[in-house]
């Protein structure tokens, strides 16, 4: 039972969450998560996002997220640490593979990180709800080597709570 346990631990994880935006049109949601470069606008809890190689928008492009370090408790009013940065916790280089804007949709794969990715493959869709009202949703596939540090089912919790919150997010800039 052990054997088959840590077999199944080494297999591809692949999963698909979705969110929905139920009063934003696909065609105004899609530039916000065509962005490739603006993550930091609309997924919470990522200070930086910047374009470390390549066009914005092309194959090939590269981007560099980071997440800062949440303060320990104590420091948050010391003068904002006398306004010094705080230190970088988490990061990951995603290079773009696809954009179709025509099918609304992204491929990107981490290519480095300090998150205990290894291979890490996903696309993200912007999808017409087929349904009266003028939605739509957002759609995130993964592919992935097991993730140090982490189970399948909370690999995807996270995931769910993240595309939920860009969903409110596109949502708010696309009422703009």
């Amino acid at each position: 039972m052990e054997k088959a346990t840590q077999e199944s631990e080494k297999q591809a994880w692949q999963g698909v969450v979705e969110a929905l935006l139920p009063s934003t049109p696909a065609a105004a949601a899609w530039p916000h998560l065509a962005s490739f470069c603006a993550l930091h606008r609309y997924l919470s809890g990522v200070d930086v996002c910047e374009r470390v190689a390549g066009e914005d928008g092309h194959p090939g492009c590269v981007r560099y997220v980071a997440s800062r370090a949440a303060p320990a408790p104590g420091e948050e009013d010391q003068d904002q640490q006398e306004a010094a940065p705080a230190a970088i916790a988490t990061w990951a280089r995603e290079e773009l593979l696809e954009l179709d804007d025509a099918a609304r949709r992204l491929s990107y794969a981490v290519v480095g990180s300090n998150m205990g990715f290894g291979r890490y493959v996903a696309t993200m869709m912007v999808v017409e709800e087929e349904t009266e009202a003028a939605g739509c949703k957002l759609v995130w596939e993964f592919e992935c080597e097991p993730v140090q540090g982490w189970s399948r089912d909370g690999l995807v919790g996270y995931l769910e709570t993240t595309v939920k919150g860009m969903a409110a997010r596109i949502v708010e800039a696309a009422a703009d």
